[in-house]
């Protein structure tokens, strides 16, 4: 066994073991909501994942856009998109995911849109695609979780806000991703060091610091920045340019 592989296997291990312990002190969250879909991720949040705790976050703050068009990038295992297709079923919204790798198996549902596809490249076909589609191509609910490098992610938000609406959501995972993942519950998850990547770009194209190591509310118009650091962190921007139209930029509605 070389060094990297050894230390690997003992960082899993410190892993089992640490989350053992959290878990003889931590009781399970109760389903308590009278919505079925929200149940449903609240019953698959309780399996750790690099994103667990966000999926309930994603849920709502999606519902309430009561969207038209859900974008996706990034689909892998399937998490984000269990929860999105919820949305859009509640919302009767068209939800279309691009990944490079093939998870059109991610989301039993008709209704989904999958896209096998680097994500900066279709943003240059999008337009098109989706009046091919007979739907305008104006985004309410756009969600980021894809390579997690700064340059990449750059890339995206600079092809992809330009379709966002004036009232609109975007979401980031992974704006605090360290070799190691906390998780709100106290339990711990492997995970690597991107060197901020996520948070960089987004300060770049805000030409703002942002401090991803805690909780925080921003606002830098037309966007409230909201901020969760923990299980790999989660930033929610919503756009507000229907509120603050003199500083909104891109496409409307």
């Amino acid at each position: 066994m070389n060094v990297d592989k050894f230390k690997h296997s003992c960082r899993k291990r410190m892993k089992s073991l640490y989350n053992l312990f959290v878990d003889l002190k931590k009781p399970k969250t109760p389903l308590t909501t009278d919505l079925p879909p929200l149940n449903d991720i609240k019953r698959h949040s309780l399996r750790r994942t690099a994103i667990n705790e966000h999926l309930e976050t994603l849920f709502v703050e999606a519902l309430t856009m009561n969207p038209r068009l859900i974008v996706e990038l990034g689909v892998a295992r399937g998490e984000s998109a269990r929860v999105f297709s919820r949305v859009a079923q509640l919302c009767g919204a068209k939800y279309v995911s691009v990944d490079l790798t093939d998870c059109s198996r991610a989301v039993d549902w008709d209704g989904w849109l999958f896209v096998q596809k680097n994500d900066v490249e279709f943003a240059k076909e999008f337009e098109a695609w989706c009046r091919q589609r007979q739907f305008d191509p104006v985004i309410d609910v756009l969600f980021i979780d894809t390579s997690h490098y700064f340059d990449h992610t750059l890339e995206e938000i600079r092809a992809y806000f330009p379709f966002l609406a004036e009232h609109a959501k975007v979401f980031f995972h992974d704006t605090n991703l360290k070799t190691y993942i906390f998780r709100k519950d106290g339990s711990l998850d492997l995970g690597w060091d991107n060197d901020r990547g996520v948070i960089q770009a987004l300060e770049v194209y805000f030409n703002r610091k942002f401090n991803e190591k805690e909780k925080f509310i921003d606002f830098v118009s037309p966007y409230i920045i909201k901020h969760y650091p923990y299980c790999s962190g989660l930033t929610v921007l919503e756009k507000l340019a229907h509120l603050f139209p003199a500083a909104a930029s891109g496409r409307r509605a």
